[in-house]
């Protein structure tokens, strides 16, 4: 998901707050509550989108879904956010809300995708050289995808690393395509 600038405000002033009454944890947990919510109900997300639906009846709807489950802060920056028209962008928000508490916590959001499910030591060496290459904290994600073959595709930040076995099998199918040399005979 790409975080706009609007995003990141919202988000900026939030981890603020949370930081100066020393709650950035539980908004964090709330953010990715919302987030979840959005993601899993599509109704909700379009309801929030909608410039038809009043603002008052948002924030009942948020209120009704989110209750006491979220923390008092979080009820707040709901009022303001639907306050300002800006409903729509809960999940940008959510989104830049995560990125930003990584940062500011030091962890490296970590993807490895593999042909088969790692064990837990295989897990743990690979945030382990994660965490060498990058020196921060890992946050490791594990995918599973079969025409792998075999290796692993390891993606840090916005870098991508592709040792895996159907990788290295196109490099070379490619490689005897362009190859120009032809025998003389």
């Amino acid at each position: 998901m790409v975080v706009t600038k609007l995003g990141r405000v919202y988000a900026k002033a939030l981890l603020d707050l949370a930081q100066e009454k020393n709650e950035v944890e539980a908004i964090r947990e709330d953010m990715r509550l919302i987030a979840g919510t959005l993601n899993e109900s599509r109704e909700l997300a379009n309801v929030m989108s909608s410039p038809i639906v009043k603002a008052d009846k948002k924030e009942a709807i948020l209120k009704e879904i989110f209750g006491d489950k979220v923390h008092e802060i979080t009820q707040r920056f709901f009022q303001v956010v639907v306050n300002h028209g800006r409903e729509g962008a809960f999940r940008v928000i959510a989104q830049a809300y995560e990125n930003m508490y990584l940062h500011l916590k030091g962890i490296e959001r970590v993807s490895v995708t593999t042909a088969y499910a790692l064990s837990e030591d295989e897990v743990k060496a690979v945030a382990e050289k994660a965490a060498s290459y990058t020196g921060k904290q890992v946050e490791l994600n594990q995918h599973v995808d079969e025409s792998l073959i075999g290796g692993m595709v390891l993606r840090v930040g916005d870098k991508r690393y592709n040792g895996s076995l159907a990788h290295q099998l196109k490099t070379l199918r490619r490689q005897f395509q362009e190859n120009h040399y032809i025998k003389d005979f």
